[in-house]
């Protein structure tokens, strides 16, 4: 096996997020001072805000068509008995429209659009949560028309613990991150048609993660540890039958470990889980390939096939020798 973890290193700075998530938290914070200088007089106090997602268990991606964003949950100061989902949304909405922005309101949250010559440039999702009498998480404003919404039980703050959690080992931590990022870059190149949930490759990761780290050195094998978690992702879909072709059809079930609970891929179809098993599976056998692969240009090569960008050395920088603490292909925490 070959030693690439230069080049996975490499792949990894080149896909994370990089310096527009500055911008990002710029914005946002502006947000957070618009709105609590703007809301109206009759709304409830701000008791807190959320930072939610990819920022928060730290593994944003720079999205592939440069729509960069942020979530930052809001939390009044209130129960849901004291106002209607909607009407927060509004006061939230109104509070923060402006000539350089564009809220809407989406079933979700509030989300705010801003715009670089006259296309996307990032937005923030502003969840909008009320307080609950019994303390376990909050009520989410939910829909965006009268007929629509409704409150939704909520634990933001226990999703993100759970998935932060993962390991009290920083650098299992690390990789078990290096690991959702990569897989959710090569979602975004693989899915064009329909959407992957990154919670639920996220979530997935989680349970099923095989940490891979040097015997003798502290050197992590990404490759190795990609490859294994995987294989343990494949196994976890289940034949549900046949469709109108009689070509086999499977899902895979990852719960939410909090409320509201249920499957986070419970929107895709049979047949959209189906091509994600069938391309996990284009994944893994390219992955065992690049493993048997004593040159490091050949394995780059393999990998490049999946992971667009991935950087291939010069034949003359790459060695034949395996290195010993590659070896380890790592065990379950």
């Amino acid at each position: 096996m070959a030693d690439v973890h230069k080049q996975f290193t490499e792949f990894h700075d080149k896909i994370k997020l990089s310096d527009e998530n500055e911008i990002l938290r710029e914005k946002r914070d502006k947000l957070k001072e618009n709105l609590e200088e703007k809301i109206s007089d009759d709304a409830p106090a701000i008791d807190r805000y959320l930072l939610q997602g990819s920022y928060a268990i730290y593994t944003g991606i720079n999205p592939p068509n440069h729509d960069y964003d942020i979530d930052v949950g809001v939390v009044f100061n209130c129960t849901r008995d004291d106002y209607k989902p909607l009407r927060l949304k509004e006061m939230v909405r109104d509070a923060l429209d402006h000539s350089s922005r564009d809220p809407v309101i989406k079933n979700p949250c509030v989300t705010v659009h801003y715009r670089k010559n006259g296309d996307d440039a990032y937005h923030v999702d502003m969840p909008v949560y009320v307080k609950r009498t019994d303390g376990i998480g909050y009520d989410l404003a939910w829909g965006k028309s009268a007929s629509t919404e409704c409150w939704k039980h909520s634990d933001p703050e226990g999703l993100i613990e759970h998935i932060n959690d993962v390991s009290t080992d920083a650098a299992v931590r690390a990789q078990y991150r290096r690991i959702v990022k990569y897989l959710k870059f090569w979602k975004s190149k693989k899915f064009t048609s329909f959407n992957v949930p990154s919670i639920g490759l996220t979530l997935g990761v989680r349970n099923d993660f095989v940490p891979s780290l040097g015997i003798y050195d502290d050197k992590p094998n990404d490759l190795v540890a990609l490859r294994d978690t995987l294989t343990k992702m494949i196994n976890r879909f289940s034949w549900v039958g046949l469709d109108e072709n009689n070509n086999h059809l499977y899902r895979w079930k990852v719960g939410l470990p909090v409320v509201p609970y249920g499957d986070v891929f419970e929107k895709m179809t049979d047949n959209q889980m189906t091509q994600l098993k069938t391309k996990f599976e284009s994944l893994q056998n390219e992955l065992d390939k690049a493993i048997a692969e004593e040159r490091c240009e050949k394995a780059c090569e393999i990998l490049s096939r999946q992971f667009d960008g991935f950087p291939i050395p010069p034949v003359q920088q790459t060695a034949r020798a395996t290195v010993r603490s590659m070896n380890n292909t790592g065990s379950s925490s």
